[in-house]
């Protein structure tokens, strides 16, 4: 499979999706948000939060630098009015296997207003028409019921539960639902 050229822009309703920039302003932005949510954002990371803007840009230059050619990378940061309220996209896109994952996220005044499934459809058709991808899964924790609600919504199958994939943090242990979509069931929607 050859390359992909990423779209610089996707618009959906007022919503602008921007690629990701490895920049010291992107990592201030990130910074702020994840700091303002703590509660919400700590797990995600095994060494506990990000304790400055210079860590994420480090994480941000890091990520851009290292993926492998097979493996890409197509996140974007979800802007309205100039405001960065996200980012969603995919990661883990195998291009041999023609399968990648949809990955998002939403600082918490942002939550609940139908976001994500706004912007699921764009990311699936940069996945399945630009990307050819045959195949796009979306996983979450087991107990997260907003982002199991967006998979089932946006017409994704759950395939099965990762039983105790993820030890978080504070030392608990979760299950990971795994959800996922073929290209002939996007076409027939």
């Amino acid at each position: 499979m050859s390359e992909f050229v990423k779209p610089e822009e996707i618009i959906v309703d007022n919503f602008v999706l921007r690629p990701i920039p490895a920049t010291k302003e992107y990592a201030q932005m990130i910074y702020d948000i994840f700091v303002a949510d703590t509660e919400t954002f700590r797990h995600w990371f095994h060494g506990g939060m990000w304790k400055s803007a210079d860590e994420v840009l480090a994480y941000y230059q890091n990520k851009a630098k290292n993926d492998e050619p097979r493996w890409k990378y197509a996140m974007y940061g979800i802007f309205k009015d100039g405001e960065l309220l996200g980012e969603i996209g995919l990661s883990g896109i195998d291009t041999r296997n023609q399968t990648g994952q949809i990955g998002y996220w939403l600082k918490k005044s942002a939550r609940g207003a139908g976001i994500v499934d706004k912007l699921i459809p764009a990311i699936e058709k940069l996945g399945f028409e630009t990307l050819n991808l045959r195949k796009i899964d979306i996983s979450c924790d087991t107990d997260n019921v907003a982002s199991r609600r967006h998979a089932e919504k946006n017409g994704y199958m759950l395939e099965g539960v990762n039983r105790e994939r993820d030890l978080w943090h504070d030392g608990s242990i979760h299950s990971t639902s795994m959800f996922g979509k073929l290209r002939s069931e996007w076409n027939n929607k």
